[in-house]
């Protein structure tokens, strides 16, 4: 993981048993880079927000925190978006325009990060709305940087 990279404003520490909840709910089992970082950074918002994707620039605003109420939580998030993500699609962060970063579980218990598009999938096309980023959790936040504007 990037050293420069720090976490701001996180609703606080995620126990064990609340990341289990999830997980028994989802039917998936978390990556532990990824649980490492939202244990003490519930929601929170990375200091580097920048990624690259298919030579554009995307963000990644904040993680989706575990926490029930009144945050913008894993489970609301996926039962919200359920009808428009593929199955295997499980989303652990969201840009600002409504974008979610998420996990793809299709063809591994060994998640990818992949960018999924609010736009193309509310437009019914909800394979090509996913778009792979990385191969892993920790790839990924070894992409984040400093926004650039050219």
């Amino acid at each position: 993981m990037s050293n420069k990279l720090t976490w701001k404003y996180s609703k606080g520490m995620v126990t064990d048993q609340e990341i289990s909840k999830v997980e028994n709910q989802l039917k998936i089992k978390f990556p532990k880079d990824y649980i490492e970082v939202v244990e003490s950074n519930d929601g929170a918002y990375p200091s580097l927000h920048a990624f690259s994707m298919n030579s554009q620039e995307e963000m990644l605003n904040n993680l989706l925190s575990f926490s029930e109420a009144p945050y913008i939580n894993i489970l609301t998030t996926f039962e919200n978006m359920s009808d428009r993500l593929v199955d295997g699609i499980i989303p652990f962060g969201e840009d600002a325009g409504g974008n979610l970063i998420c996990f793809d579980y299709r063809s591994s218990e060994v998640p990818t990060v992949v960018f999924w598009d609010h736009e193309i999938a509310g437009g019914g096309e909800l394979e090509k709305a996913i778009t792979s980023i990385c191969n892993n959790f920790t790839e990924f936040l070894n992409m984040l940087h400093e926004f650039v504007e050219e």
